[in-house]
């Protein structure tokens, strides 16, 4: 079937003359594969155009450190975007793919041994940390976000340092709350795709019931940088509490509402959890729901494109997919006393100054980030990675399937790490060390919500007060 299709795209794409993003929304429509579309723009002649081969190459290697991709036809899809990029230029270009948790580490001890890496995918807000390390970028990061409509806060204040750009940011992992329709059905929502609780306590109850039939709220709280943060940030400032205040210095963590609605956290964990969740890492939680053992998750969409991608027969977990994609829907965050909110910040791309090739990697950066090759990769992610930017917010990827409609739309509810304060080096050190997302595995483990999070607010004053 996916040859048929192949073969239609084709021959549209040379009867029509398609352009290169023209074949690319196509395909996506087609419900194609990156490696599909890939094969489209070879054989109409639009494949993947890195820049022109300079006269003189620029020769040499470049190893690059990223985490591993939650949709694995993305990953096929950089890996030849970066090897068409080093065929041009004569630059061997291999890409290390690690655990999320890991990358830190790995950056840690390259800045330390003075060599790794020559590109590094930065987590937010990472490049507080190591900008002394980093290659600047502020003749290319501006341009980029002019080309994309201006980056949004959440994305500018988690990567440029003080005003001064180090790294490109490339958007990130957007998340919202996955679902079973029919375990909510079942738990008596009418039109759950409607009608999923709106705020916290609405979701606990729900969460009782679910789990009174075996299918309950999953969410982890583990040192692991996508999903406990993702959680953690914007409960508590859907409680009205927050690192710091806009002066960047008084903690405002430890608040009446804050340790109320931590209280009614720690009384709905046992009834409405899964209580091994302390302990899971990024994909502990996409196993647990795909394998339909929790009914609802908070994640970014590589649930749902995995169970689309097991439907299809093009499974790549190493575990079985029994969900059927029709059954799942998403939502945004519930709210809290103090409103609505999600957490995001950019993850970014960065040239590291103990490379011996720093020309090189900053070229290639120059060049991906660029809007055809740029483009052509987040349409190669299927939605899973949101822009920094609203420029290209209207892709098919983002708007073909209402199912995944809240993960664009909670780019303009987010906050990023530090607020009410900057995003600064004293927030990268908050969101390193977990202090956030340990103070609900503390309150949780003990019972004690109100102890936990005034030890949490001992620590923060540690921090801001230095």
């Amino acid at each position: 079937m996916s040859d048929e299709r192949l073969s239609k795209l084709i021959q549209e794409a040379t009867r029509l003359r398609y352009s290169r993003r023209g074949i690319m929304k196509r395909a996506t429509a087609l419900g194609l594969s990156a490696s599909a579309a890939t094969a489209a723009l070879t054989a109409t002649g639009k494949a993947v155009s890195a820049k022109q081969t300079p006269a003189v190459q620029l020769g040499g290697s470049l190893t690059i450190l990223a985490g591993s991709y939650f949709v694995p036809e993305a990953q096929t899809f950089f890996d030849q975007q970066a090897q068409d990029w080093g065929s041009q230029n004569g630059v061997e270009v291999t890409t290390d793919y690690i655990n999320w948790p890991d990358i830190q580490a790995r950056i840690a001890a390259a800045v330390e041994g003075g060599s790794g890496p020559d590109i590094v995918e930065m987590r937010p807000p990472w490049p507080y940390l190591y900008y002394e390390n980093m290659v600047p970028m502020d003749d290319v990061a501006p341009q980029v976000g002019e080309s994309l409509g201006g980056f949004y806060d959440w994305a500018a204040g988690t990567v440029a340092v003080d005003g001064k750009w180090y790294s490109i940011p490339v958007g990130t992992s957007s998340v919202a709350v996955a679902y079973r329709i029919s375990h909510l059905e079942a738990a008596g929502v009418v039109d759950p795709k409607v009608n999923f609780p709106k705020t916290w306590e609405e979701l606990f109850a729900l969460g009782a019931t679910l789990k009174a039939a075996g299918k309950p709220l999953g969410q982890g709280f583990s040192h692991s940088p996508g999903d406990p943060p993702s959680f953690a940030y914007p409960y508590m400032w859907s409680h009205g509490a927050a690192e710091v205040e806009a002066d960047g210095v008084t903690v405002a963590f430890n608040t009446p509402e804050f340790v109320a609605g931590m209280e009614a956290l720690v009384a709905a964990w046992p009834t409405a959890f899964d209580e091994t969740g302390l302990s899971w890492e990024d994909s502990t939680n996409n196993q647990a729901f795909l394998s339909d053992q929790i009914s609802v998750t908070l994640n970014g969409s590589s649930v749902y494109l995995a169970a689309q991608a097991a439907k299809a027969g093009a499974s790549t977990t190493d575990y079985e997919v029994v969900v059927d994609p029709a059954d799942i829907w998403h939502a945004t965050l519930p709210a809290g006393p103090a409103g609505q909110f999600a957490q995001l910040g950019s993850w970014s791309y960065a040239a590291m100054n103990y490379s011996e090739n720093q020309e090189a990697a900053k070229e290639f950066l120059k060049w991906w980030t660029s809007p055809e090759p740029y483009t052509a990769w987040l349409e190669a992610q299927k939605g899973y990675i949101i822009p920094p930017a609203p420029g290209l917010n209207d892709l098919g990827v983002f708007t073909a399937d209402p199912a995944l409609a809240p993960y664009i739309q909670v780019a303009e509810i987010a906050r990023n790490v530090g607020y009410a304060g900057p995003t600064n080096q004293k927030a990268a050190q908050v969101a390193a060390q977990y202090i956030v997302v340990d103070t609900f595995a503390n309150a949780i483990q003990t019972g004690d919500a109100a102890q936990a999070i005034e030890q949490a607010a001992r620590q923060l004053e540690r921090v801001y007060g230095r």
